[in-house]
């Protein structure tokens, strides 16, 4: 994807350049028991986020389509992510937690460096991540983007 950015003023110019920018690739690897629930969520931020520099993965239930989660599957989605600088992964419960990070122990040390288990809910810290990665490539307000999508500030009616 490519976003026009405002490059400093400069003492010569009249006016600010647009100059053209070319954001990192990410991969987004929503990790669940329920292969419906990652499905429906990797459709609903393929509609809404951009696709050019993010790309999803649904890595929910097991390899045989029953309910739990899989730590092969996250190896081979991250195996299918070389160009990615950065891998971003979401998981809702216990066990798929554990199937990240053992996913996590099972990765090269250099795959590693790239793989980041956020701790943020599932629906709505991938949702916001993906649409933060969208025009950004700092993990740290990704991550914080993520993280503040559970404030939700009902209570503040």
């Amino acid at each position: 994807m490519f976003l026009w950015k405002r490059q400093p003023p400069c003492q010569t110019a009249k006016f600010n350049q647009k100059v053209l920018v070319k954001l990192d690739e990410k991969s987004i690897l929503l990790v669940s028991h329920s292969q419906q629930l990652t499905e429906g969520l990797k459709q609903m931020i393929e509609e809404m986020a951009d696709g050019e520099s993010v790309t999803i993965y649904s890595l929910g239930g097991t390899a045989e389509g029953e309910l739990g989660s899989d730590a092969t599957k996250i190896v081979d989605a991250v195996n299918e992510s070389a160009d990615a600088e950065l891998i971003l992964v979401f998981a809702d419960l216990g066990s798929a937690v554990l199937n990240a990070e053992l996913a996590y122990d099972m990765l090269e040390p250099q795959q590693q460096e790239r793989y980041h288990l956020i701790d943020a809910p599932l629906v709505e810290g991938a949702f916001a991540a993906a649409i933060t990665a969208g025009f950004s490539d700092d993990l740290a307000q990704i991550v914080a983007e993520a993280k503040k999508a559970a404030e939700k500030g009902w209570h503040e009616a």
